[in-house]
């Protein structure tokens, strides 16, 4: 069966629109259908309305007229195209105290919830204040359709610590305040490729937690070149404390350097 094409927009488009003598349209925001006539676009079946002629003769009295079936035809659930939050990530022992929650749907749903509360269909977003929020924290946001299908999307702030690279002197001591002058990135994993600048006598360093397991480097393409310095305890710049391995270059003034960490 080949496929039915039909014109179709929103019905402040169609208005404007000048359709053929028998030429249908649809109006994808409201569910009216228009047909062109010699004299203009004329309103077939509104949403509300019954029109006997609009059904086959003979029928059952519950027979759908002509606007039901295409608008079965044109039925699409509603969709929740992206959902996101303006935290995503933070450090460990840090406190949110405010997010901004951001969402796009494919049209207005019949309700909206946030996490089971009642929100304005109409909303495409909402600021959050007054929080304390100290752990991953995840949001769930629910449409339901005017014939009750439901779209559901979630979207999580997630408390990491970070995994810290750059220079140092050889005999830099191992502490906190040390491995806060390097370079910060939120993961959660021990992987990561960074590109550095070790100058004459100094040592390329990468620290990351000890439960992201013992690392792999690879140095200009060359396995290997890096060797443990120390396990220590690590305080983070927000107060978070625990356990992180350290690692240092083999050899001193490598120039600029790519490493690649697995």
């Amino acid at each position: 069966m080949g496929t039915i094409q039909l014109k179709r927009g929103q019905e402040s488009g169609l208005a404007a629109l000048k359709l053929a003598e028998g030429e249908p349209a649809v109006a994808l925001d409201t569910a009216k259908l228009y047909v062109g006539t010699p004299d203009g676009n004329r309103l077939v079946k509104a949403e509300t309305e019954t029109d006997s002629t609009l059904t086959i003769a003979g029928a059952a009295a519950d027979a759908k007229t002509v606007g039901d079936m295409l608008r079965d035809l044109m039925y699409e659930p509603v969709a929740i195209k992206s959902f996101t939050n303006s935290v995503e990530t933070v450090e460990k022992g840090a406190t949110v105290t405010e997010a901004t929650l951001s969402w796009a749907l494919s049209r207005t749903p019949e309700s909206l919830t946030l996490d089971g509360a009642a929100l304005d269909a109409s909303l495409t977003g909402k600021a959050l204040a007054g929080l304390s929020i100290t752990a991953d924290k995840t949001y769930t946001l629910t449409a339901t359709d005017e014939r009750g299908a439901t779209a559901t999307a979630t979207t999580k702030i997630t408390f990491l610590n970070g995994v810290y690279w750059g220079t140092g002197s050889a005999d830099a001591a191992m502490g906190s305040a040390f491995i806060r002058t390097l370079t910060r990135g939120l993961q959660g994993s021990r992987a990561k490729t960074f590109a550095v600048t070790a100058d004459a006598e100094e040592h390329i360093y990468f620290a990351c937690p000890a439960r992201y397991g013992t690392p792999t480097f690879n140095v200009g393409g060359f396995d290997g070149g890096f060797t443990k310095a120390a396990t220590m305890d690590f305080t983070n710049a927000s107060g978070y404390t625990e356990s992180y391995n350290v690692y240092k270059s083999d050899n001193a003034g490598l120039g600029g350097t790519t490493v690649k960490v697995s």
